[in-house]
Order: C-alpha cells, then structure tokens, then sequence
C-alpha cells in the first residue's frame, strides 16, 4: 500500500526535524510538504531529508485548499498531519491503516495525548475529545454522538484515497474544520468514519483567552456558512455540557483553575455568537477578531 503523508508548514524548523525523524520509522513510502515561505530553515531541513517540498505564497494558505494539493498524487492512502503533532510510537500509521478492514471506512484519525508542559484544562480537552477507546462512527451514531458523531482532526488523519479523489477532497476554500465537513459528507454518504484510540500523536496548546476568542470566533463562522451540519446536529448543548464537565474535572484536579475556565466557557459563547453572526459585523473589524486574514468576504 502506497501511503504518502502531508504535512502543512510554516517556521517548523524547531520541531520539523524530530518530526522527520519518527516519520521515517513508520510504515509510509513518501513525505510532502506543503511550506506556506517560511522564513527559518524549515525547507532546508525538508530536501536535506530528501523529502518532497511545494512552497506556496502565505497568504495563499487555507486549510481546505493547500491539502487538496494532494489530489494531484498519487496513492492508496493520504495521511495529514500539522507541524506540531508528534508520533507517540512507530506504530501510528500501522494502528491507523487497521480500521480501513472495513471498506466502508474512508478516515481513521488518532488519539491525541497532551504534551508534559500542558495545563489541567488542555489536558481535560483532549481526554475528552481523544477517550482511550476506539469507535467507528456511522449515520447510527447521530442520535447517541450528536455532533461529536462529525468530529475528525487533521493534526494526524487517514483518508481512503480513491474517495478522497471521488469527492474531490476537502470542501475548497474552508478556513478550518475541513476534516469535519468531510466526515460529514462522508457520514451522510453512508460511509463511516474511525476513531482509533492505538493510534497516538503529542499534540496539546495552552491557549490563552485571546487564542481562544479567535478561534471559536472562526468555528462560529464555521458552522454558519456550513449549517447544514446543524441541521442534523446542534452544537449548543454538545457545548455546555462539556463546560459543566470541565469544571467537575477541574475541582478534583486543580480547583484554582475554575475561575479561568469559567472565563474561558465565556469568552467561548460571545465568540462563537459573533462569529455565527459575522455578516453583522464591519468588514475590517472581523479581519482583528479571527485567526485567519483572507477569507472574510465582503
């Protein structure tokens, strides 16, 4: 089986090269790089490790878009995976090729395991999203899963290529959450997606308030140009319920982090709000109030 894994990059060079280092130990045949002009050596690493490199203009970057350059190779197997997403063990491409058995498996991504350096609320994250038990999940799992049935994460992700291809990869001109709008295609096309819990990769952020703004602000614009997704599954009460369970998890672990995670959980709502309304906002305001630069339309 012919797997090829992509990697998105930008000023990688200080984690690029342990990157390198445990793909190669896998059972993969080629590494392609997608590099967004980094200005530190990042490419110099990549081609000293004899790996493939396409260098893109920054702000031609887009979640969507840059990792459909994959449809233009060849193979029976894509892996994605972001810069900052580090093997557990030189089993993960093995572990995650398991669930593709099933021929109606078209994804199977990994488990994250929080970095040593991050905080009780980062940690209670991934534990959350990331559980020690597989599952594959299909149309079925709506009605138990919710939202949460759509759920899928490129930091490290497997895609049957040949339905890759079929559907023409990820929806074009995404911002994020591409991996969930295609487990959502791909769930509503009777085709199942797997969560495999053996395979693992280090991968955690301790985001601040800031952080957080931002990027709930974009899931907000996410699933109002996207609501069709909604449609099938709401968010809102996937949402408060994971903060009631953070603050248990928190009183047990680390009760002087509640007054920042109910900070947190706020600054989440009014963000996701905004966003969701976004066409009501300025132009120039929402460009300060997002991650991304270029995708705001007039």
């Amino acid at each position: 089986m012919k797997i090829l894994v992509f990697v998105p990059t930008l000023n990688a060079a200080k984690l690029f090269k342990n990157l390198l280092n445990v793909l190669k130990k896998q059972t993969i045949v080629n590494i392609f790089i997608i590099d967004s002009s980094s200005t530190d050596n990042t490419v110099q690493i990549a081609k000293t490790a004899g790996v493939e490199v396409h260098e893109i203009p920054r702000s031609d970057f887009n979640h969507a878009t840059t990792r459909n350059l994959a449809l233009q190779k060849d193979a029976d197997f894509y892996l994605f995976m972001t810069q900052d997403a580090l093997p557990y063990d030189d089993k993960l491409v093995e572990n995650l090729f398991k669930p593709f058995d099933d021929e109606n498996v078209v994804v199977s991504y990994a488990r994250q395991i929080p970095y040593k350096d991050a905080n009780e609320i980062e940690k209670f994250a991934r534990e959350t999203n990331y559980p020690a038990t597989s599952i594959i999940k299909s149309k079925d799992s709506i009605k138990e899963l919710g939202i949460k049935t759509f759920f899928s994460s490129n930091s490290c992700a497997m895609y049957r290529a040949d339905y890759f291809k079929k559907v023409g990869g990820f929806k074009e001109g995404l911002i994020m959450n591409e991996d969930m709008e295609f487990a959502y295609r791909a769930i509503m096309d009777d085709k199942k997606v797997a969560y495999c819990s053996d395979a693992k990769v280090w991968h955690s952020h301790n985001y601040s308030s800031r952080d957080i703004f931002k990027r709930y602000f974009d899931i907000g614009v996410f699933f109002k140009t996207n609501q069709y997704i909604l449609d099938q599954a709401n968010t809102e009460s996937t949402g408060i319920k994971q903060a009631i369970e953070e603050l248990k998890y928190l009183s047990k672990k680390n009760g002087l982090l509640l007054p920042k995670s109910f900070i947190f959980s706020f600054v989440k709502f009014i963000a996701y709000k905004m966003g969701f309304n976004y066409k009501k906002i300025p132009y120039k305001l929402r460009k300060t109030l997002s991650l991304h630069k270029n995708w705001h339309k007039k």
